[in-house]
């Protein structure tokens, strides 16, 4: 038998080899096919706004230039409103834009205290009205007032000149004769209970009939006694013309 040398050495282990990556050369690479090019989308058809007007609209191509330039105008006039808009019921001023005269030739003031007008407040504040609108309103509901009082105390002297006419030529006629009904009322019933008598004559029916009543319970009237002073103006004044001016 052989027996091995004593210096052989052992054989070598061979070492693993490790993979290293390799980078393709990008121009050995052949570019892909370009893809053919789709057709593009159809515009999707304009969305009209809600509430437009058809002058504002045009179908093929939406809102017209118009639509813009008039919501312009629009802002502009709110925004010029909102500055003349009172925030508070307290801050409105009750008054007409001009002053308007009275009976009296003095300028008419209303009474801010009087439930209607603060319920007018109420709806200025609510719908946020200028105060040159209330203005306004004022100056037509202020002449409107003064214009219906002309037109009932024209009624009024016109229904009281009817009724003087049916008891006497003249009013200095009819005083007189008033008058002496008046002193016999007073005469058999006080002041009191004649004045109450006087203040129901409100035509000149009544006071015949008054008239014919006294003369025939007292005989013709003796004296005359004065009227009282001025009453207030209301239907049942209309007679006894010395206590009306």
């Amino acid at each position: 038998m052989t027996e091995p040398a004593a210096n052989s050495e052992p054989a070598a282990t061979e070492a693993p080899q490790t993979a290293v990556p390799v980078t393709p050369d990008a121009s050995l690479i052949a570019a892909p096919a370009p893809e053919a090019a789709s057709a593009p989308a159809a515009p999707a058809a304009p969305s009209r706004p809600e509430g437009l007007p058809d002058a504002y609209w045009d179908e093929a191509n939406g809102v017209k230039p118009e639509a813009y330039a008039r919501l312009a105008e629009l802002e502009a006039a709110e925004a010029a409103r909102a500055e003349g808009v009172p925030e508070k019921a307290e801050d409105y001023r009750l008054e007409p834009t001009e002053p308007v005269l009275g009976e009296d030739g003095k300028p008419v003031a209303l009474d801010t205290s009087d439930p209607l007008a603060q319920a007018a407040l109420g709806v200025f504040v609510k719908h946020k009205l200028p105060q040159a609108a209330v203005s306004d309103l004022m100056q037509a509901f202020v002449q409107s007032e003064i214009e219906g009082a002309k037109a009932v105390a024209a009624e009024q002297s016109e229904r009281r000149a009817a009724e003087i006419k049916k008891l006497g030529a003249t009013e200095d006629a009819v005083k007189t004769r008033t008058a002496a009904v008046h002193g016999q009322l007073v005469g058999a019933l006080g002041a009191e209970h004649a004045e109450a008598i006087r203040s129901v004559m409100t035509n000149a029916s009544a006071f015949l009939a008054l008239e014919a009543l006294v003369s025939k319970l007292q005989g013709p009237a003796i004296t005359a006694a004065p009227l009282a002073g001025k009453v207030d103006p209301d239907h049942a004044s209309i007679l006894y013309p010395s206590s009306v001016n």
